[in-house]
């Protein structure tokens, strides 16, 4: 069963990603209505896996806007990063994130350094420097552009991960579903208020258009994060997030060469292994 749930996680991480590459090129301009719809849609995958059980602490208010900020981040920017540059190597920098809150728990929660956090990080400056080399023939993915967005996004996940982790430790494991679904409303009413604005006439025709794309992503983002918490109970969580983050990454990676038909250099190639082995790494 271990290894079921696994693999719907891994279909969940990438179709994420697809989703908002598919829904782009169908209705191009509408990250602010995609992204508050998707985030509506996991918002009612919590309520409903939640099955009404729900013990509300206003203490967690607090701990919800602040992830509510960085996935909005993660969610807007991400989004443009897939829509402006390579599908794979977009998910492999979002996938980079984990580094914020390794570094975090060695800085303030006083952690252990593995040998295999400094491997990780090695691994990782590696391939970013492998991933920014393309050949003089080749057809340009790197840009400024698609850079500051995967930056962006990077940091909101980045900031995702670590709010988590300090919400989890400050309430002791307690209020996980209350959290989410409070940060996701959030992110619903601040999204869909941009979106009103920028997209005004527009946002209606294209909630139509793609609304197989919005569902999709964020049905795949309540699922996955639901069946990482069934998870959690039944598996050591140094096998469950490598094989999570890796297999990720290798689903996106083979959609994006053989449905996208996105093409990388060698040097990108060898980047994106290694960048698979420190992820593997980071989460060890």
């Amino acid at each position: 069963m271990n290894a079921i749930f696994l693999t719907l996680i891994i279909i969940g991480v990438s179709m994420q990603q697809v989703s908002k590459k598919a829904f782009n090129a169908r209705v191009p301009g509408g990250v602010f209505g995609f992204s508050a719809a998707s985030a509506l849609a996991a918002a009612i995958v919590f309520l409903i896996t939640s099955g009404g059980n729900l013990n509300f602490d206003p203490a967690i208010i607090a701990y919800s806007a602040a992830f509510a900020t960085s996935y909005v981040t993660a969610l807007v920017f991400s989004y443009l990063a897939v829509s402006t540059g390579s599908l794979s190597l977009s998910s492999l920098i979002l996938q980079y994130s984990l580094i914020i809150p390794a570094f975090y728990g060695l800085v303030f929660l006083n952690e252990p350094a593995k040998t295999t956090l400094f491997i990780g990080i090695a691994l990782l400056l590696v391939s970013v420097v492998l991933i920014n080399l393309e050949g003089k023939t080749e057809k340009k993915t790197i840009t400024l552009k698609w850079g500051i967005y995967a930056l962006l996004a990077f940091v909101g996940n980045g900031a995702c991960s670590t709010t988590q982790k300090i919400q989890q430790i400050r309430f002791d494991g307690n209020y996980k579903s209350e959290f989410m679904i409070i940060a996701l409303i959030i992110s619903v009413i601040v999204l869909g208020t941009i979106a009103i604005i920028t997209e005004k006439r527009a946002l209606i025709p294209n909630l139509k258009k793609g609304f197989v794309w919005y569902g999709m992503c964020g049905i795949f983002n309540g699922l996955s994060n639901f069946l990482v918490l069934v998870l959690s109970l039944r598996m050591a969580a140094s096998v469950m997030f490598p094989v999570i983050s890796a297999g990720g990454i290798a689903a996106t990676a083979f959609i994006s060469a053989f449905i996208y038909k996105e093409k990388m250099s060698g040097f990108q190639k060898a980047g994106l292994v290694l960048g698979i082995a420190s992820i593997v790494m980071l989460n060890l």
